[in-house]
């Protein structure tokens, strides 16, 4: 801030000074006039003052010009630059538009010129004019309308009183008051508010997108600026000339043969309009060809497949272009393939050599690659698919590589030489996956849905196949929606398994009746590439039948029978009934059992069914030949055998009602277990509903004891086993169990069932001993005398085998020595015999003549009993012809006296064995009487005999009888039919006793509920595995064996629970708490199921 002038310092004359230096002041002297400070004004005298005031409002406009004209400038400037820069830029079209119009570039120079020095004078014109003091007071008074016209009006009022008007019209003190109030005004108002110098620079919005522009055109072509300044430095250069000048393309190159083409041309200057190539191949004629033109100047002419190098040129008849050279070379091709495939280890399958290109092989085969080109190449790759590529190794003229097949496509191989030039279309070998085909398994057997009892071991035959291995074989079952698994065969290799049979003991899933089971087998092959596949057979369903329903129904048809035989046996003792009326009741009878045999299948209790029904056959058969008394003993035992299998029926209705609750009691502890592991509203109320369950069907087993005790065997209901059941303490067993399920105590609960179980597991052993040794008793006292009729009928039937070889032995003895006295008088009677026959054959016409022929080919061949028979019926036809009759007559004595009679072929000695056989016969005779009597009151015992067995033993004792007979008379022939008879009879019922022993065997197996095989408590006496066993006393193999005999016996068993093995809990804990940490959360459920499973 310059600092305000003294008034002393102010000359008197200021104001002519003032005037007539004003215009020698600088701008910078003005300035310091302007910017005295209006605070000294008071110092000078009025005329100076107007002139100081008129002074400061001139300074002040004359700086508003001042800005005015750098403004001006400054505008000019951007737009010089915009103009400059667009010009350069239009450049780029001009060389494009010259192929449209040739003069075109010349005449956008000139109008650039034009334009840049028209703009340019216009600029300067501006910059150098400067604006008057009017001018700008006028701008300044329209950008500031208070100002009004006091800018104007107090230089306007100046001027007139300096120009010398009189003072009496203008008054100097009105000019002086609006000049004061006109600076003061003015003063407070900046220059830069009148003349913006910021508003120039708006033209850079033009003039920084054409920089930028320029130099991204620059950035990618260098040259443009060089081509643009020779442009406008040369103008006359665009112009076009009258000289044709001819360029071509390709200027020479190397190409691969059978390549196509193109040569282009284009002429410039006069454009011909015919442009001609030359094609000069080597060692050949040139080939002149005319160009097909395009337009433009520009020419073209194809070749559609170069077979050689040639040279080239573009010719007219204004000029040539220059020449050139094309070199023909041979592409590089894959010569031959060669493939060597490497299946994956789990097939086991040798490597395979293949010299084609084509892949045909399973998923995860290495394919080793070894190609020969035609020539060497730099660079090799396999294309898979069209896509992807794979570099392969080059040896020479061979390329190496390999690749692993896992999806099919296709293949090819492409290589490049040193010229750049590739194979052409390349082979596309095939790529083929051959499938490994999922494994296959079949259950043989059974092979379609079953009705079960829930408690079978059903042998199930299956076999399983895959194409190359086996890994494992599982039987999955589905029960109540939850799958389980059986592993029935692990880490196996072969490729075929099978037919292999697996017992599944269906007592172990606790079914019940309603129940199904799905089932199937599953096996997973060994691909390691893909993952194991797995495959299943067809899948089968188990129906679990209400076994209480159906043995309650059986129970009541038995009872029907039972009461049926009753009611014919009280009609033939009161004798109301004739017998086809019994042969009626006993039909009906007939028919309901075979109703029933077609229910039992192949059960145990079938046998006793099928000894009624064949026992009551034979009744009805000989009902009219029998005596009364005996067909009143036969329908007696089938009544008592119809009884016992009623009560034998009742028995099983009891024994399924407790494998039933003890089926529903695993599956309440089950149930149990998972609460308490995961307690759930849901899980309670079916462990609450089958609780419910097993209270009724205790409920159900004490009526039956109650009830049923009369249908019942007696045995059991007087059982000392069933009299020390204590069925009260299994209803508080179960009140208190379902107090704790409902109250939420899940642990208390299991305990509760645990001991429920255990309790019920006591009833059922005593029920199982009661039952049989009830069953048991009646077969014990059978068995044994049965055993010794077998084998009294096996020692009598050995010894009639004996008698019969003995009575052969005389047979074939006897006949061997008649027939030496047969061959004795054959040969002593042949002489005659052959002269009656010469005589007869002259006495016979031509026709019978082959009668006598054949009567000599027999006695040639000692056929005396043909002979005799040809004999009678000439005989018969030569009835007419005496001489003939009389001549037969003869020979048929002589023929009769050839047959000795076997006793006269007899000897002594052969006599004397004739009482010895029939006294043997006889007495044998006797033990067989004696036996009949003994297994007719074992039939007493036991009803279920097959009646058959009775009368073929007593039909053996009458041939027996007739044998003895025949050998007392010494009639050996007349002996062996009976004999034989006997034979065939004792051996039948000997079968018949041996199948009957079996059936009997299985029933007694029925009877018993589940004891341990092959355990002989006597010392010395041990047949079974050298390892302790927990259950059984130890075996003493080492004191001395003691005699008798024993049987199969077996003991109640009940496996432990699961709680009995159960690890502590304290141990549990610590397992599932070491589970929390270091386990991904995926696998987590996965390792806790391992676990809880191990540890219980």
């Amino acid at each position: 801030m310059i600092s305000p002038i003294n008034d002393n310092l102010i000359h008197p004359n200021y104001n002519q000074m003032a005037r007539g230096r004003q215009l020698e002041l600088t701008e910078g002297e003005r300035c310091v006039i302007i910017t005295y400070d209006f605070s000294q004004e008071r110092a000078v005298t009025s005329q100076e003052s107007l002139h100081r005031d008129y002074g400061l409002l001139t300074g002040f406009l004359r700086r508003i010009s001042l800005r005015l004209q750098l403004r001006v400038t400054l505008e000019f400037l951007f737009l010089l630059s915009s103009g400059l820069i667009l010009v350069l830029l239009g450049t780029l079209f001009i060389f494009k538009l010259k192929e449209i119009f040739p003069y075109f570039p010349f005449i956008y120079v000139l109008a650039t010129l034009f334009s840049l020095l028209v703009l340019l004078s216009l600029g300067l014109w501006r910059i150098f004019t400067k604006p008057s003091m009017a001018q700008v007071a006028r701008r300044l008074e329209d950008q500031f309308p208070q100002l009004r016209d006091d800018v104007i009006n107090s230089l306007l009022l100046y001027d007139e009183m300096e120009r010398g008007r009189a003072p009496g019209q203008i008054s100097e003190g009105l000019i002086k008051a609006q000049l004061k109030k006109t600076r003061e005004e003015v003063h407070q108002i900046q220059p830069d508010q009148v003349v913006s110098l910021k508003g120039a620079l708006r033209h850079l919005r033009l003039l920084i997108p054409l920089i930028i522009t320029f130099a991204v055109v620059l950035f990618f072509d260098p040259q443009f600026l060089d081509r643009s300044l020779q442009l406008f430095a040369h103008p006359l250069s665009t112009l076009p000339v009258r000289e044709t000048f001819i360029s071509i393309e390709p200027r020479g190159s190397i190409v691969s043969r059978g390549t196509s083409i193109e040569i282009k041309a284009t002429a410039t200057g006069t454009i011909p309009d015919k442009l001609m190539v030359s094609i000069l191949p080597e060692g050949r004629q040139p080939i002149h060809q005319s160009m097909e033109p395009e337009g433009n100047g520009r020419y073209s002419y194809r070749i559609a497949s170069t077979q050689f190098s040639f040279q080239y040129q573009a010719y007219s008849n204004r000029g040539a272009s220059s020449i050139y050279k094309i070199q023909v070379v041979d592409p590089p091709e894959i010569e031959k393939v060669r493939l060597t495939l490497t299946p994956p280890d789990y097939t086991g399958l040798p490597k395979e050599i293949k010299e084609e290109g084509h892949i045909e092989a399973l998923k995860g085969t290495v394919v080793n690659l070894e190609a020969k080109t035609t020539k060497g190449v730099i660079e090799g790759k396999l294309i898979l698919n069209r896509d992807s590529e794979m570099p392969l190794q080059i040896k020479g003229e061979r390329l190496l590589g390999s690749l692993l097949v896992f999806y099919p496509g296709t293949y090819s191989i492409k290589v490049k030489d040193h010229f750049g030039f590739d194979n052409p279309n390349p082979v596309h070998y095939q790529v083929r996956l051959i499938p490994d085909h999922y494994p296959e398994a079949e259950i043989i057997s059974p092979s379609q849905d079953l009705e079960i009892t829930g408690n079978e071991v059903i042998p199930i035959q299956y076999t399983v196949r895959d194409d190359f291995g086996i890994t494992t074989i599982r039987l999955g079952y589905q029960v109540g929606g939850v799958e389980r698994f059986i592993n029935l065969k692990g880490s196996l290799s072969n490729r075929f398994f099978g037919p292999e049979t697996f017992k599944w003991d269906l007592s172990s899933l606790s079914l019940t009746p309603g129940d199904r089971v799905l089932y199937r087998i599953e096996v997973s092959d060994n691909d390691s590439i893909s993952g194991p596949k797995l495959g299943y057979s067809r899948a089968f369903t188990l129906s679990v039948r209400d076994e209480r329903a159906q043995t309650a129904k059986e129970g009541e048809e038995m009872e029907e029978i039972a009461n049926r035989l009753l009611d014919l046996l009280a009609d033939q003792l009161e004798e109301t009934r004739d017998q086809d009326s019994l042969r009626k009741g006993m039909d009906e009878i007939l028919k309901q059992v075979d109703q029933n045999l077609d229910q039992m299948r192949e059960r145990p209790e079938r046998f006793d069914l099928e000894a009624l029904k064949k026992n009551l056959t034979s009744l009805r058969e000989r009902i009219s030949s029998e005596p009364k008394e005996r067909v009143t003993q036969e329908m007696e035992r089938l009544a008592l055998l119809a009884e016992e299998m009623a009560k034998r029926a009742r028995m099983k209705e009891l024994e399924a009602l407790t494998r039933e609750i003890r089926n529903r009691q695993s599956r309440l502890i089950d149930q149990l277990h998972d609460l308490k592991e995961r307690f759930t509203q849901e899980g309670l109320e079916a462990a609450m509903r089958e609780l419910k369950k097993i209270e009724e069907l205790l409920r159900s087993v004490m009526d039956a004891l109650g009830k049923l005790s009369a249908g019942l065997p007696d045995d059991f209901m007087n059982s000392q086993d069933l009299q020390g059941l204590d069925l009260p303490n299994l209803f508080k067993d179960l009140e208190e169990l379902q107090r704790k399920l409902a109250a939420g105590d899940i642990a208390g609960a299991l305990e509760a069932a645990q001991r429920l179980l255990q309790t019920l597991a006591e009833m059922m052993a005593a029920m199982g001993r009661a039952s049989s040794q009830s069953g048991m008793n009646t077969f014990d006292r059978f068995q044994g005398e049965m055993n010794r009729q077998t084998g009294e009928l096996d020692r009598i039937l050995a010894e009639q085998r004996e008698i019969l070889a003995e009575t052969e032995k005389i047979d074939k003895e006897l006949r061997r020595r008649a027939e030496e006295e047969t061959e004795k008088r054959i040969s002593q009677s042949r002489s005659r015999l052959k002269e009656i026959l010469e005589i007869l054959k002259s006495l016979l016409p031509h026709e019978q003549a082959d009668s006598i022929e054949e009567l000599e080919s027999l006695l040639g061949k000692d056929r005396l009993e043909r002979f005799s028979h040809l004999a009678k019926e000439l005989e018969r036809e030569l009835s007419e012809n005496e001489a003939a009759q009389k001549l037969i007559r003869e020979m048929k004595e002589i023929g009769e006296d050839l047959n000795p009679d076997l006793k006269e072929a007899m000897t002594s000695e052969t006599k004397a064995r004739f009482p010895d056989l029939s006294s043997r016969q006889e007495k044998l005779k006797e033990r067989t009487k004696a036996i009949s009597e003994k297994l007719e009151m074992l039939a007493q015992l036991f009803p279920g005999m097959d009646t058959e067995i009775l009368n073929d033993i007593k039909e053996a004792g009458e041939s027996m009888g007739d044998a003895s007979k025949k050998l007392r008379n010494e009639d050996a022939p007349g002996a062996l039919p009976p004999e034989q008879e006997a034979i065939r009879r004792l051996s039948k019922s000997q079968q018949a006793m041996q199948q009957m022993a079996q059936q009997m065997a299985m029933r007694m197996q029925a009877l018993r509920w589940g004891y341990p095989l092959v355990y002989d408590p006597r010392p010395g006496w041990y047949y079974g595995p050298w390892i302790p066993q927990p259950t059984l006393p130890q075996p003493e193999v080492k004191r001395p064996k003691e005699k008798g005999l024993t049987g199969i016996d077996r003991e109640e068993f009940e496996p432990p629970s699961k709680d009995a093995y159960r690890v502590p809990k304290i141990f549990r804990e610590k397992v599932i708490e070491s589970l929390k940490e270091g386990v991904p959360s995926s696998y987590r459920r996965e390792v806790e199921k391992y676990f809880r499973g191990l540890a219980e």
